[in-house]
């Protein structure tokens, strides 16, 4: 990753990490993790790698579906993150292992092998998803899955307009979305990294929202970007968020959005 970009995002999530908890739990990331343990069909017994596990709403489910012989191992690149997971971790008794890292490149670790690898929310985070997923893959046993996911357009306003503005303020705010179209984005990226596609779907819609046109300046203090730590990008940034939140608006002066993924789930023949 970009290590500005990689900066950028890690100082985010970090400032996020006390609040990120509770917020989690009325918004569609809790959520989220509930369908990821639903759709991974986790077994007594088996290994689990979670990619940019966060407060562990993914992680720790896994574990608890493992269970004591079952191997999991959580991989975040914030430490803020990382401190929150690992406390409700002792707090329940579980065996995990959290490890501070980058996720774009983990060949510096020593990790073995898994039979499940999981990445909510993250994957369009990745300067370079088709080579994250091949290293990904690699970690996998044969017949392991990965289940990922990449936002729907029009989900996620706030990352969509960030997405398209960071170039215009200097600096990547967040992944490129550009190259996803449909369902059959993902399974093209799965099968280009070698990946055998079972499932890609268009999830629930997690959250509907609506709001003003005039909103756009307080949608912005309220996404996760209000948090960039320099002043006069965040200003840039905070104009064109408005002007781009404006033009979404309809004739009523309303913008929509429901918060939707397409997920994909995918297997290691070999």
């Amino acid at each position: 990753m970009n290590p500005d970009a990689s900066a950028t995002i890690k100082a985010i999530y970090t400032k996020r990490s006390s609040t990120y908890e509770s917020a989690s739990q009325s918004s569609f990331h809790f959520r989220q993790a509930q369908e990821y343990i639903q759709r991974a069909n986790l077994e007594p017994g088996q290994s689990v790698l979670d990619l940019a596990c966060g407060t562990g709403l993914v992680t720790i489910p896994a574990k608890q579906h493992v269970g004591p012989t079952g191997r999991v191992v959580g991989i975040d690149f914030s430490d803020g993150m990382l401190e929150v997971a690992r406390r409700k971790t002792s707090e329940q008794g579980l065996d995990i292992s959290y490890i501070e890292h980058d996720i774009t490149d983990l060949g510096q670790l020593d990790l073995g092998s898994f039979e499940v690898i999981t990445c909510a929310s993250a994957l369009l985070l990745m300067p370079n998803p088709l080579h994250a997923v091949k290293h990904w893959a690699s970690l996998l046993f044969p017949r392991g899955r990965l289940l990922t996911d990449v936002v729907i357009e029009r989900s996620l306003i706030a990352h969509t307009i960030l997405t398209h503005i960071g170039p215009e303020v200097g600096r990547a705010l967040i992944g490129d979305r550009s190259w996803v179209k449909s369902e059959d984005s993902l399974k093209e990226l799965f099968t280009d990294a070698g990946l055998v596609v079972e499932e890609v779907y268009e999830s629930e819609g997690y959250e509907t929202r609506e709001y003003r046109v005039e909103d756009g300046a307080e949608v912005f203090e309220q996404s996760m970007f209000r948090k960039l730590g320099d002043v006069e990008i965040k200003e840039k940034a905070k104009e064109l968020f408005v002007e781009r939140f404006r033009e979404m608006a309809d004739q009523d002066g309303v913008v929509r959005e429901e918060v939707r993924f397409y997920t994909g789930i995918a297997r290691k023949e070999f």
